[in-house]
């Protein structure tokens, strides 16, 4: 009998194919075993669902409800976990083979802890890589939620407990669901990363969020932000000039650069 604790994988998809493959491949090929994996197709087009269908492991648990965001997809694949831990895999992104393992022992190590994420690596296509080099302490990530999401989404590892305790995802906002929740968790346990690069994060052109959540409206919804870490956090009152100061300085360092483009036209 397996006496570790379960793992439970929460993935949303839409449209996931083909990387999708290559994630399911890569979880089912863990060093940590004891695991099982939710997905939650939200109406994709493509044939994402039927590809998960076809395949033949007891530890996949496919659900399908029709289209509802991405959100309620969330909160929806959280209600089928059975893990004492719920571990959050976009479906593009690839854990690597001792992602849950390393993630698991620290929580076990560290029950104070409400979540864990990692350093990860970026990639762009085939030829281009970007190592991340996270804060790992909770100090300073509690810090940093103040200004970013510093913990990423497809790394993070809960303890189950907690996201129940908040409640689970917002579903009162259209961004950052991530940052949200996070700042919630660390109201109430500690938060940190694992050093090691335990995740690649695959950016491409199809990415619904970078796509549709950019420019002036995802600086201005960051900001606030902000300002729910400075004030649940209970961080430096301080805070709120920097935190306003850099955004008015990135948003003349923007409109320069629009007007140099406009200019040269």
């Amino acid at each position: 009998m397996n006496t570790s604790p379960l793992v439970s994988v929460l993935i949303t998809v839409y449209n996931g194919l083909p990387l999708l493959k290559d994630v399911i491949d890569h979880l089912l090929q863990q060093s940590y075993t004891n695991i099982e994996i939710i997905v939650v197709d939200d109406a994709s087009k493509d044939e994402s669902l039927s590809y998960l269908q076809s395949i033949k492991d007891e530890r996949l648990k496919i659900y399908s409800d029709g289209k509802l965001g991405r959100g309620k997809a969330l909160n929806y694949g959280l209600s089928k976990c059975l893990g004492k831990y719920v571990a959050i895999n976009d479906a593009d992104d690839i854990s690597l083979p001792k992602r849950l393992e390393l993630q698991v022992n620290f929580m076990e190590q560290n029950p104070d802890y409400g979540l864990v994420g990692s350093n990860f690596i970026k990639v762009f296509g085939e030829d281009k890589e970007e190592y991340s080099k996270k804060s790992l302490d909770n100090n300073s990530l509690r810090l940093e939620l103040s200004k970013q999401s510093c913990i990423q989404h497809s790394c993070v590892l809960f303890r189950k407990s907690i996201m129940e305790a908040v409640g689970g995802y917002n579903l009162n906002i259209r961004y950052l669901y991530d940052r949200d929740i996070y700042i919630r968790v660390a109201k109430i346990a500690k938060i940190a990363n694992l050093p090691q690069h335990l995740v690649l994060i695959n950016r491409h052109e199809n990415q619904y969020f970078n796509n549709q959540f950019k420019g002036y409206e995802r600086k201005l919804f960051s900001l606030k932000y902000g300002f729910i870490a400075i004030r649940e956090l209970g961080l430096p009152k301080y805070l709120y000039f920097t935190r306003t100061l850099s955004f008015i300085y990135n948003l003349l360092l923007n409109l320069i650069k629009s007007f140099k483009l406009l200019w040269k036209k």
